[in-house]
């Protein structure tokens, strides 16, 4: 493989890190002015309530086919993240794999 061939690889995965870095900031901004904008509604629901709301109003912002501001990649990430039954937790980078420290 040549040397550009190399930086060609190098710089194709980097824009694919920086792209999944993108989605997981929008999801974050989101849940930050969603929790910010309806903060107190929110701890008053029982938690699956609320993470259907949050779900609804994702899906209302970011759904490829009808949202405000189209986006799936964001979309899966809070899909995942508001899903049924799950507690809070790390989502971890897209293709990196998360250990624990010893």
């Amino acid at each position: 493989m040549s040397a550009n061939q190399n930086l060609t690889t190098a710089l194709a995965e980097l824009q694919d890190q920086l792209e999944a870095l993108k989605s997981l900031s929008d999801a974050n901004e989101f849940m930050v002015t969603a929790l910010k904008e309806q903060g107190d509604a929110l701890k008053a629901m029982e938690a699956e309530p609320a993470r259907e709301m949050l779900r609804q109003q994702a899906r209302a912002q970011f759904s490829p086919d009808q949202g405000i501001t189209p986006d799936e990649a964001v979309l899966n990430i809070l899909e995942k993240s508001l899903g049924k039954g799950l507690g809070a937790e790390i989502i971890p980078f897209p293709g990196a794999s998360v250990g624990k420290a010893d």
